[in-house]
């Protein structure tokens, strides 16, 4: 796996090797910039960018790769792009032209840093695939999960709800209750945990560690 992953950034990230400006050599894997006339060069493990990629580990959990159908393929482009976003971020904070994996570039006339942690603090921390209940997805800081069916079950307009059919009258009035219900539930768990996002359980992958579950805070919430 590591070595078709590889393989693949090459097709992305490929440069000629050779002799550069100021006596820098270039002799490893490019994976960003051009080798060509760089004068500052730095490096970077790209392994380990990607086992903190929160999509990439979005796509190995689900037991998938890169060439595994349309999500394989769809997730490990998303990642892809995430690492290459980030990759370019760090190049211009550090001031390099080229980065290479670790031991691909020596000579120059200043030291050839290891960015490696800086890129992976330029990843997104959250992936998200599923139903998001509160927030927006495009800026989040603190995410947490919640299952919806226990939150729902603990309403009891919801359970009144599933007893009849849309002919009845009240069955509209109490679809707008529970989910009233459900969304002040959400919002008030969540904005009391502090998360500016709460997605439906198993649907957020982090790459800090475990997510939060707040469903016993909403149902507490309920009686708020």
């Amino acid at each position: 796996m590591l070595i078709a992953l590889l393989a693949m950034l090459s097709l992305v990230a490929a440069a000629p090797v050779g002799r550069l400006a100021e006596d820098l050599v270039v002799s490893g894997q490019v994976v960003y910039g051009k080798a060509t006339g760089a004068r500052r060069a730095a490096t970077v493990d790209i392994l380990k960018v990607y086992a903190q990629n929160p999509i990439y580990i979005c796509m190995k959990n689900a037991g998938l790769s890169e060439t595994d159908g349309a999500r394989g393929g769809k997730l490990f482009a998303a990642a892809q792009a995430a690492t290459n976003k980030a990759l370019a971020r760090a190049a211009k904070a550090g001031r390099a032209d080229v980065i290479t994996v670790p031991g691909g570039v020596s000579g120059g006339d200043r030291p050839i840093p290891d960015l490696t942690q800086e890129v992976i603090d330029l990843l997104p921390i959250y992936h998200f695939e599923g139903t998001v209940l509160f927030g927006s997805a495009r800026v989040v800081r603190s995410a947490a999960e919640l299952d919806s069916d226990k939150l729902l079950a603990e309403i009891p307009a919801y359970t009144e709800y599933l007893l009849l059919s849309p002919n009845d009258a009240r069955y509209h009035l109490l679809r707008k209750e529970f989910q009233d219900a459900f969304k002040a539930a959400v919002r008030k768990a969540a904005r009391d945990g502090n998360f500016d996002l709460v997605a439906e359980r198993g649907t957020v992958t982090c790459r800090l560690g475990a997510v939060d579950d707040i469903t016993l805070q909403a149902i507490g919430a309920l009686d708020s």
